[in-house]
């Protein structure tokens, strides 16, 4: 790269071909070892302006490339990009760096040496002959390195009293560029160390005309230094000296990828790199730490001002941050102009042809930077840190800081205490997550630890957990998060303070514009302008376009903003937005729409473009939402616990979220009760009965179903007993007493026929028909399932219509009808599968594969019924599994791996223990006699045990027999 671009394989040089292709390679070349993104090659080779089918080529080049390269790997494909991978010493640029820097940690001859060595791989001008800005800014970033490796070689030369060569090397280069005033100063010291002071002297003339006439600006100090020394006879070989004001910071952790991102855009060509992050992300340490890593490349000076842009005081004005900056580089007080232009001058004629990095650190915005930027041919670094996204600097490139990972936080811990860590690591990454992962934080904690050597970790951890103290109360020498936030709080309009501090009552701190809306009490589009406002000054993150994040200190420190006046209104709106936009959704979900609680038609909520959109909302939103309800419990908020229990309980039975449903429905109930409200008592015992029975906890469910049974009688609901019945039915029905679960069902048909409910009226006979199937009476069972059917489908009940599509399947299968069995099953699968019924569609999927058994299609059975086990396994609750291990058992005594079938029938029984459902206990047990009898073994015990539970769950003797498989050889469920 060193001059035009070449590839050699096996010393034979390749014709890579046209520029398209040299560019890709040299891009490749250029970040050798590192993956290059598409999007970086298309901008190679096409700048701004690509073609659409940009990407495409880039691929059609690549295989060629590949072609051309041959087999050895070495141009390789990542999820990324592409990487470049070459042999160690295979590439010049590498050879290059690696003698500079051999050159630089060496002195005398050694180091002589090693210059020459790395300027001998120059073989021209870098990429010779290939177009484009990208390739511009590589081709220049790489001559200034060339010409500083050069100067550092002429400068030791010098002092090891090479004089002559150095004339005879330099005096060419200087008069091809006379502007390079190290070059020169390197050309009169040996020209005066030749005795030939006069030639020296002439030569200080002429730079000092050219640098007037070209640049308007007169020597630096170092060379009318040395223009003095020859007049006095005295100069001396150049010695290389440096300023630096960079300040003493923290050990950096983390942070390599960052770097190497910053390392990368640097030596590409940018001249200006912009850190921004929120307080206390170790921004500042980052642009010191990275400046110290550009010192291979940038040997000048090495400047730092605090601007002050994020401070108590007024941010420093740029003609005071130039007089700092020309005292670091060594100008003379009575040199330095008192007015911003005559600074300026001074400031570029000082970094002319001087190789300098620069932090301008806690910068305000982009108004701070331009005046101090230096001139175009400077050879110099500017790192700006901001909280802010500071406005467009010409050229800057861009770089966001986050916290750290739990890793290099805890190693952050680690260099404060030490042993201390590696004895309880597990609390020392508790310690950093409740630190947010934010370094201030850290070294806060760690400076407490760090003075209370008996603490150990874990007792740490426990009091930040209690908030005592708080991580962003934690001081040291007047430093805290909480201090750091409040600089960035007290910046904002009073709208903006409104909006930031109420976003710190959100319990879970990612949300999208409408609850920030809700809170702020505004339309969307101006709480979007509020929280874009807040992102670019890094008080919130927005990870995803339109949602949003609040780290977790910012969140409590947001909290601690809220005043008492402002905080019930506020949260009562958060709390509304919530339940009616869920409720909105739940619509959708709910077998009986019209049994959700009623709001307002106006109330504040969100659109969805469809049911499946609402559908990924409550999934996204479900821990806000019942990080809500705690909330709403918590501070007495009672009747928003109570209300979106109800709402959330069908999505949460569907998705399979029981226990979590469980400890939302203790505080309904709970809260319902310190409202005395018998009909909100009703509601709440009335769902909280579903999740017992899901738990596998029936006795408690049918405790919860009679006590709101009395509720909603006491508050003259007539209408809700009915529904009441179903639910005992269907409880009754999942352990085994299948007479008295009818009871219930025609209790709950003859309530919904006084009172006009017909859709209640339409589930009573789906539970009416589901339990006739079990009896083993399929026409009856038929009957009242068609009537269902028919009526459900009437009124548009997608779920209500799945679930008694699902029964009539199955009770066409148990009347033997396979084939229409699984058209039903079918159809009721799809509506599980779109609205999320975890369980539902298990369920539905293993009755399918019976379906298929009885067809004498076993493969496709086994499939279905091992996808439907693979289904619940993850389910937190049983309920479900003991009915998909018989159906497995089944199919696999067909299969005639009566082993493993017996192996499913006894996980089966095991389940049945523990959840009391006497019915899958019996299919257990005739189960195992089928497989045992397929084996040829004796199953009679087994047989009969199936039989007595099937009379005890109410079957007549006949259905009984038949169940436990006395009255033929093989049973298929």
């Amino acid at each position: 790269m060193l001059g035009p671009v070449e590839v050699r394989v096996g010393g034979v040089s390749v014709d890579l071909g046209g520029p398209r292709q040299q560019l890709i390679v040299a891009g490749l070349l250029f970040h050798a070892g590192r993956v290059v993104t598409v999007a970086d090659l298309v901008e190679l080779v096409w700048d701004e302006d690509p073609p659409v089918t940009a990407r495409n080529q880039i691929q059609t080049v690549v295989y060629r490339l590949r072609k051309l390269l041959g087999p050895a790997g070495s141009l390789q494909t990542d999820p990324a990009g592409y990487r470049m991978v070459v042999p160690a010493g295979g590439l010049d640029l590498a050879r290059f760096r690696t003698a500079l820097a051999k050159a630089r940690a060496a002195d005398g001859e050694a180091a002589a040496a090693s210059y020459r060595e790395a300027l001998d791989e120059w073989r021209g001008v870098p990429f010779a002959g290939l177009p484009g800005s990208v390739i511009g800014r590589w081709r220049d970033s790489l001559v200034e390195l060339r010409w500083a490796a050069t100067e550092e070689w002429a400068d030791t030369l010098v002092r090891v009293g090479r004089h002559r060569e150095v004339v005879e090397v330099v005096a060419p280069l200087v008069a091809g560029d006379p502007l390079r005033e190290r070059l020169v100063g390197a050309l009169m010291a040996a020209l005066h160390r030749e005795g030939r002071q006069a030639e020296a002297l002439q030569l200080f003339q002429r730079t000092v005309v050219a640098l007037r006439e070209e640049l308007g600006v007169d020597p630096g100090p170092q060379l009318r230094e040395l223009h003095l020394e020859v007049l006095r006879g005295t100069a001396q070989a150049p010695v290389a000296r440096r300023a630096s004001a960079l300040p003493r910071v923290a050990r950096l952790r983390g942070r390599d990828e960052e770097t190497d991102r910053l390392l990368r855009a640097v030596r590409g060509g940018h001249r200006v790199v912009v850190v921004d992050g929120m307080a206390g992300v170790g921004k500042s340490a980052f642009a010191v730490s990275a400046a110290e890593a550009l010192d291979g490349d940038h040997l000048g000076a090495r400047l730092f001002v605090d601007l002050q842009g994020h401070s108590e005081g007024a941010p420093v004005a740029p003609v005071d941050a130039l007089g700092l900056l020309l005292a670091q580089l060594g100008e003379a007080p009575q040199r330095i102009p008192d007015d911003l232009p005559g600074r300026q001058v001074l400031w570029r004629e000082s970094l002319t042809q001087r190789s300098t990095v620069i932090v301008l650190d806690n910068v305000a915005g982009a108004e701070q930077v331009r005046p101090l930027l230096p001139p175009v041919d400077a050879v110099s670094v500017v790192l700006v840190t901001s909280r802010t996204r500071i406005g467009p600097v010409d050229g800057a490139f861009l770089l966001s800081l986050e916290p750290l990972p739990v890793g290099d936080a805890v190693s952050v811990l680690r260099d404060a205490i030490g042993e201390r860590v590696d004895a309880e690591p597990e609390a020392a990454a508790e310690v950093v997550e409740l630190c947010g992962r934010l370094p201030l934080a850290v070294r806060l904690i760690a400076h407490r630890l760090q003075h209370r050597p008996r603490w150990s970790v874990s007792a740490m951890a426990e009091r930040l957990r209690a908030a005592d103290p708080p991580p962003i109360a934690v001081s040291a020498e007047g430093h805290s998060v909480a201090a750091a936030f409040d600089v960035s709080y007290r910046q904002l309009s009073a709208l903006e303070q409104r909006c930031f501090r109420l976003l710190g009552l959100h319990p879970a701190g990612e949300f999208e514009v409408w609850p920030a809306a809700a809170l702020v009490e505004t339309a969307a589009p101006q709480a979007r302008e509020l929280l874009d406002r807040l992102v670019e000054v890094h008080l919130l993150q927005e990870d995803q376009p339109g949602h949003y994040r609040l780290h977790d200190l910012l969140r409590e420190f947001a909290g601690t903003l809220v005043t008492v006046a402002e905080r019930p209104a506020a949260m009562a709106r958060l709390l509304d937005y919530y339940l009616h936009t869920a409720a909105m959704v739940s619509v959708h979900l709910e077998m009986r729409p019209e049994t959700l609680p009623r709001f307002p038609s106006d109330a504040f909520t969100r659109s969805f473009a469809g049911d499946r959109e609402g559908l990924v909302w409550m999934r996204a939103a479900w821990p806000a939402l019942v990080a809500l309800a705690d909330e709403a419990h918590r501070i007495g908020a009672h009747r928003h616990p109570v209300l979106l229990h109800r709402v959330l309980w069908r999505f949460a039975n569907n998705e399979g979220r029981a226990e979590i449903a469980e400890r939302l429905g203790r505080q309904a109930i709970t809260s319902a009760v310190a409202l005395g409200d018998d009909e909100l008592i009703g509601m709440a015992c009335r769902w909280h009965a579903g999740t017992m029975l899901r738990l596998c906890r029936p006795a408690e469910s049918i405790e919860h179903l009679r006590e709101a049974a009395a509720r909603y009688a006491a508050a003259g609901l007539r209408a809700e007993l009915a529904p009441i019945e179903i639910n005992l039915g269907v409880v009754c029905r999942a352990v085994g007493r299948l007479r008295e679960g009818i009871e219930h069902a025609r209790t709950a048909i003859a309530l919904s026929e006084e009172t006009g409910e017909h859709a209640v009226r339409l589930a009573a006979l789906a539970e009416l028909g589901s339990t006739q199937t079990l009896l083993g009476e399929p026409v009856e069972a038929r009957l009242a399932l068609r009537e269902s059917a028919i009526g459900t489908h009437r009124l548009g009940r997608s779920m209500q219509l799945a679930n008694t599509t699902a029964e009539f399947g199955r009770a066409h299968l148990a009347h033997g009808h396979p084939r229409l069995a699984l058209l039903l099953l079918r159809r009721a699968h799809r509506v599980y599968a779109d609205y999320g019924s975890v369980a539902g569609t298990a369920e539905t999927l293993s009755s399918i594969g019976r379906a298929h058994a009885v067809l004498g299609d076993l493969d496709a059975a086994l499939r279905c019924q091992l996808e439907a086990i693979e289904e619940v396994r993850d389910l937190p609750d049983r309920f479900f599994e003991a009915t998909i291990h018989n159906d497995l058992g089944a199919t696999l005594t067909l299969l005639d791996r009566t082993g493993e079938a017996i192996t499913e029938h006894e996980r089966a029984l095991l389940l049945t223990a523990r959840t009391g459902q006497r019915f899958e206990q019996a299919r257990a047990q005739a189960g195992i006699a089928d497989a045992l009898f397929r084996a040829g073994r004796d199953g009679t015990g087994q047989r009969a045990e199936a039989h007595a539970l099937f009379l005890e769950c109410g079957l007549g003797e006949q259905a009984a027999a038949n169940a436990a498989g006395l009255t033929h050889v093989m049973t298929v469920p």
